[in-house]
């Protein structure tokens, strides 16, 4: 099932790309990436062997003609004039390999290798997700000790019709060694919705020790007081439950890509379906996503956002001090007792409105009441330190800035 990672480097000049010895040139400057071995072989290129901070790694490595096919989205914002250098650029270096199960370091791994071989660069097609990153942000990226967003490791792609039906599905998840998920039948007023759901199915996919077995139920958000319990299901039994699906039928999967290892996100309405293996429609639960679902986010990934955000911050502070930008905040607040777990304290993570910036923290304004924390209410103003901020957002004139995106900022 696991398929490798192929990304193309879209240069600035293709004059850095010329020559291999230029790549072993400016990865023996580089800090992170270091060369075991290098040779070049007749049938499958230039082959390197290197270590990424101790981690080994075989790379294959090819000059390639570039054409970008329109399946292939940008992730990042790019320019007008980033546009116009992506339409011209006619050659790229491809860069090939395995993933491990550390799929997010393996993912940044490669993002370090390409930033050792070519410092600047315009973007990167990233193959198996089916996106274009934006060179400045493959460069923050590698540079930055926390790993990226697990949504850079795969996209989720629409396709819709003129009856406003939408077929969700994955591409990225097999070079993790996962199978890719499917939403079938969707509708344009709720796949944004169906988006997050499918989303925190794969997060949890690839957070997952041990794996997530098809049939196996997936806690993915509250709403309403009610719980959404998923779990996959192969699309041809899928498709029995979804007679009146025009997309993602068998007429659709004459390819590899969507005829093999996908499986469909369906839902338990209880215990007792979990265990008879009866699958329902995600759409029953539509009624209750209009309503400021709670979808389920992990320990490991808060902790991830946290550690971006605080690593970041200091582009959120000087944002700030330009009046005209506003910035929301996302702060772990600790719940009461009774939700603790096993009496370690839990947080639950709501947004905020900036209001000040001090020396150690922020005095910011609660902007939604929390689920698990009594005696506090939307408007509440309260100080609180930065080591609790685990996200957030600069409102610019021109534009909504992430720790993600802080390119933006530039």
């Amino acid at each position: 099932m696991r398929e490798p990672s192929y990304m193309i480097i879209l240069p600035m000049d293709e004059k850095d790309i010329d020559n291999p010895n230029i790549f072993v040139e400016n990865i023996e400057k580089n800090e992170h990436v270091s060369i075991q071995n290098a040779s070049m072989d007749e049938e499958r290129g230039f082959l390197l062997d290197v270590l990424v901070d101790g981690k080994p790694y075989s790379v294959v490595i090819n000059p390639v003609n570039v054409q970008i096919p329109p399946y292939v989205r940008p992730q990042h914002a790019f320019s007008d004039e980033e546009y116009r250098m992506i339409e011209e650029t006619k050659e790229g270096v491809s860069i090939c390999m395995d993933f491990d199960e550390d799929n997010a370091r393996c993912f940044r791994d490669q993002l370090r290798i390409i930033d050792a071989m070519c410092p600047n660069i315009l973007a990167v097609l990233d193959g198996p997700s089916e996106k274009m990153l934006l060179g400045r942000w493959v460069a923050l990226a590698a540079r930055t000790e926390t790993l990226p967003s697990p949504r850079y490791l795969f996209t989720v792609q629409a396709i819709s019709d003129d009856s406003g039906e939408v077929w969700l599905h994955t591409h990225g998840l097999k070079r993790c060694g996962l199978y890719e998920l499917e939403i079938l039948c969707s509708d344009k007023d709720r796949f944004n919705e169906h988006y997050r759901i499918i989303e925190t199915f794969a997060y949890r996919m690839l957070e997952s020790d041990e794996g997530i077995k098809p049939g196996e139920a997936v806690f993915i958000a509250r709403a309403d007081d009610e719980y959404l319990v998923c779990t996959a299901v192969d699309w041809k039994e899928a498709l029995t439950y979804y007679p009146q699906a025009t997309l993602g039928t068998a007429e659709d999967r004459d390819d590899e890509v969507h005829d093999e290892d996908t499986y469909v996100i369906m839902m338990y309405r209880n215990p007792d379906e979990e265990k008879a293996r009866k699958y329902t429609p995600v759409q029953e639960f539509d009624e209750h996503l209009q309503n400021n679902p709670m979808f389920m986010i992990s320990v490991d990934e808060t902790d991830r956002m946290r550690r971006l955000a605080r690593e970041r911050i200091p582009f959120m502070i000087k944002a700030a001090q330009n009046k005209d930008n506003g910035v929301l905040l996302k702060i772990g607040l600790v719940v009461d007792e009774e939700y603790w777990n096993e009496g370690k304290p839990q947080r639950e993570h709501i947004w905020f409105e900036l209001k000040e910036v001090k020396e150690n923290g922020v005095v910011a304004e609660l902007t939604q009441a929390p689920y698990y924390v009594s005696g506090m209410k939307e408007g509440d103003v309260g100080t609180y330190l930065f080591e609790d901020i685990t996200d957030w957002i600069v409102f610019t004139q021109k534009c909504r800035v992430t720790p993600d995106d802080v390119y933006l900022l530039d």
